[in-house]
């Protein structure tokens, strides 16, 4: 009697950490895909990572010895490889694009982190990280915007 009460205990704890398990494998798995494509845009320009963020639905890296910024992000099934080389670059900025309320709250719709080229002929680069029609609330993705553009700002003085 203890050894099948025993048995059905196992068996309950293994069918309710199940869905765990497989969530986990499918996010790393995800997660790998994601840093192979960024390894990936990186290669193409002989740079190398050393530093990067996986979030959900995109990728950031740079090199900073050769001052580069890579960028992956998933729409659907189809990712979009971004790079910007900052020797080329005057600034970056952080756009959040949003609507504000009589109550003085805004609500972000998009954050942005846009380049600005020392060219003025040549068009603007732009990171989306967060975007309301694909991503319904935010979850960190204003905390790592902050981030990366004081990372980036340190790479463009130096």
């Amino acid at each position: 009697m203890e050894l099948g009460i025993a048995a059905i205990g196992i068996a309950s704890v293994a069918i309710c950490a199940m869905p765990f398990v497989v969530t986990s494998r499918s996010r790393k798995l995800k997660e790998k895909k994601m840093m192979a494509s960024l390894n990936d845009v990186a290669n193409k320009h002989n740079c190398t990572i050393r530093e990067h963020e996986i979030f959900g639905h995109y990728a950031i890296g740079v090199d900073q010895e050769k001052k580069f910024v890579f960028f992956i992000s998933k729409s659907g099934e189809d990712l979009n490889q971004q790079y910007v080389d900052l020797s080329t670059i005057k600034t970056c900025e952080i756009a959040n694009i949003g609507k504000s309320y009589a109550r003085k709250e805004k609500i972000t719709e998009r954050l942005l982190l846009n380049f600005f080229p020392k060219n003025n002929n040549e068009p603007d680069t732009v990171f989306e990280f967060y975007d309301v029609e694909v991503n319904f609330q935010l979850s960190g993705e204003f905390q790592s915007i902050q981030k990366w553009n004081s990372v980036i700002k340190n790479l463009l003085k130096s």
